[in-house]
């Protein structure tokens, strides 16, 4: 680790004199967010999943929806860039996270999900990974120390809520938080995933917490059959910090995990191998 390093991530040398100001003058993550939404073509993706499904009965779309934004992150590296007490750092990993029921009613817990995805998991690493935690979690045998955690300090009285929060986000602006506090924490990840399809909604732009390392929100809404039955899109929404990249890289990144959900065969290939479009299809 280098001086000015994270533990979690590595401090970024190499950027221009304009980010640093644009980090000056808006320097709260819940400042600087900007958000993209568009429906997104996923015949081919809805195709090749069911019929891998077939073979793989534990295999979800929601695992295929990680699977390429990781390969996204893989390829476009600057989105896995973070903003902590205005200063930029990279990730040290692939972290997606998402926050799940234990049940699905009403007044069920939300628990919270981070899953490491590295270089080398494909499609069917990140599944079984996937798997295991949520059954772990719904079993109530897993979800490590933050579920645990936020429980207690949540149902503390505000006279002590309030200071014990004020030193987390303290703790937090400096990279100082247990490692335990941040291994399964949502907010401490490379993009914070919902899958709202789920529940037959759509993709929504949805706020930046000024609280971890976590720069991207992604939502997936609900997936939809054309009238012919021949073509399925999806609404899909995007919450991005500003500050840790432009607006090109932005488009360029939608352009990649669109191209992804139409040649879905790359889901097989290790997350770490770049994606390219082909100049013919851009």
């Amino acid at each position: 680790m280098s001086f000015g390093d994270r533990r979690d991530g590595k401090k970024v040398r190499d950027i221009h004199g304009m980010q640093n100001l644009l980090i000056d003058f808006v320097p709260r993550r819940c400042d600087s967010y900007v958000y993209m939404n568009v429906d997104i073509d996923v015949t081919n993706f809805v195709k090749y999943m069911d019929k891998m499904k077939k073979e793989y009965k534990d295999l979800t779309y929601f695992h295929g929806l990680v699977t390429i934004m990781a390969k996204a992150v893989y390829s476009k590296p600057y989105l896995n860039r973070f903003i902590a007490n205005r200063t930029m750092y990279m990730h040290n990993d692939v972290k997606l996270a998402s926050s799940i029921k234990e049940e699905f009613e009403d007044g069920s817990v939300e628990c919270l999900m981070c899953i490491d995805v590295k270089k080398d998991d494909t499609l069917l690493d990140i599944s079984k990974q996937t798997a295991e935690k949520v059954n772990a979690i719904r079993r109530k045998t897993g979800g490590g120390d933050v579920n645990g955690v936020v429980d207690f300090v949540g149902k503390l009285p505000k006279i002590l809520r309030v200071p014990v929060t004020g030193f987390v986000k303290w703790l937090d602006r400096h990279g100082w938080l247990p490692k335990s506090l941040m291994d399964d924490n949502i907010y401490y990840s490379t993009a914070i995933l919902s899958n709202l399809g789920t529940f037959k909604t759509n993709g929504i732009g949805h706020h930046l917490a000024d609280f971890g390392t976590s720069s991207m929100v992604i939502t997936f809404g609900v997936i939809k059959k054309s009238e012919d039955g021949k073509k399925y899109t999806m609404n899909f929404g995007a919450t991005l910090d500003e500050r840790i990249a432009d607006g090109f890289y932005f488009c360029a990144s939608l352009k990649l995990i669109e191209y992804m959900f139409a040649h879905p065969e790359v889901m097989m290939d290790p997350a770490g191998q770049k994606v390219s479009i082909p100049k013919e299809e851009r």
